[in-house]
């Protein structure tokens, strides 16, 4: 008999199975629930910030309007996980993947070995013979699956792509091209925290269901739950901290109750503000004290190294930038300034430009403001 082992993080452990088990976002599961139920299907859009039971919610909404055919009719693809792929991961075909252990290869490789072998068969198909570049792969991941037909003549076929912010201006209007093809086999789920960059062609072709983040107090109620149900001493001021940090994202919050109930007796406040303090978090504070005052080259160089080392996105890089001008002790004219140019920045980083020359436009942007210099 085979013992599965429970999940490791609290977040994939506690994530919500059942219409019953998701809350703070009340309207929007009763919309969805009822959706499901009158067997309707949407193109649908999740709106909403990180952690608020977006992806979840695409799955139960599927499983229940799917029933028993979901396994076979219900495809998840992350998109930036889908550009990270190399074509020299992808060309390797499914003999060569049976031969590795199962820890060495994923469903997504076996996924994009079959990927593969279709888009360089439709380049052959047009006399050529070079091989598919990534952004075909993206392209043949999400064809290929909307364009096979359904199990059961019933049924309608769900495929969610999240993170799909990450789509560009092309791949939009090749998703909305898939969109219309095959819209009597397939309908498209896709998550993204923002609106900014997408196409009003999608926007009129999908149903946009909206997932604010979870109040204060939503966050702390099922955190003191899930406390009790692993049986941890918590201090009431420590589950305030974590809410504050986790700033309605739940699976932050979890993750930092599991990080600081690590090892420990008992939780407090100042274990929650200790374990918070996560490489990005100080990285960046130290980036923003030296643009403050005037060291551009080495801000930037730490910016470099949170990027192409360290391998976070520039979106992350410039929300902890919001984050810690919003915690600065600045005048009322200095923070609104440098608000207004970080939302700046992030607005263009989202139509595609280069991230790299937008964020150290962005540090350079703050030693001025901060020194009185105008913008």
């Amino acid at each position: 008999m085979v013992r599965w082992l429970e999940p490791v993080l609290w977040s994939i452990k506690y994530a919500p199975h059942t219409w019953d088990e998701f809350v703070g976002q009340d309207d929007t599961i009763g919309q969805l629930r009822g959706l499901a139920r009158s067997k309707t299907a949407h193109n649908m859009i999740f709106l909403g910030p990180p952690g608020t039971g977006k992806s979840c919610a695409a799955q139960v909404f599927a499983r229940d309007l799917l029933g028993d055919t979901f396994t076979e009719n219900f495809q998840y693809l992350n998109i930036r996980d889908l550009k990270d792929i190399s074509v020299a991961k992808a060309k390797r075909d499914l003999t060569a993947l049976a031969k590795l252990d199962r820890s060495e290869r994923t469903e997504l490789d076996e996924f994009m070995s079959a990927v593969y072998r279709e888009a360089k068969t439709g380049i052959a198909l047009k006399g050529r013979s070079r091989e598919p570049n990534k952004g075909q792969l993206l392209h043949e991941a999400i064809r290929m699956f909307a364009s096979t037909m359904t199990l059961s003549n019933e049924m309608i076929k769900y495929l969610v792509l999240d993170e799909a912010d990450a789509l560009d201006t092309s791949m939009q209007q090749s998703l909305r091209r898939t969109m219309e093809m095959y819209s009597d086999a397939c309908r498209f789920i896709l998550i993204t925290p923002s609106l900014t960059g997408w196409s009003p062609a999608i926007l009129s072709r999908c149903l946009i269901l909206r997932f604010p983040a979870l109040s204060g107090e939503t966050v702390m109620r099922l955190l003191q739950d899930i406390a009790g149900k692993e049986r941890l001493k918590v201090d009431d001021t420590a589950f305030a901290a974590i809410a504050k940090e986790s700033s309605g994202d739940m699976r932050r919050a979890l993750n930092l109750l599991q990080i600081s109930a690590a090892g420990v007796t008992k939780v407090t406040e100042d274990i929650v503000y200790e374990c918070s303090e996560s490489r990005i978090v100080s990285a960046v504070r130290r980036m923003v004290s030296l643009a403050a005052k005037g060291s551009f080259g080495e801000s930037r160089d730490l910016m470099k190294q949170l990027l192409a080392v360290e391998g976070y996105t520039p979106d992350e890089v410039c929300l902890q930038i919001q984050r810690e001008i919003a915690v600065r002790s600045l005048d009322e004219t200095t923070r609104n300034a440098l608000v207004q140019r970080t939302a700046e920045i992030d607005f263009r980083m989202k139509q595609g430009k280069n991230p790299f020359i937008h964020l150290s436009a962005l540090l350079a942007s703050i030693g001025d403001i901060l020194s009185g210099k105008k913008v």
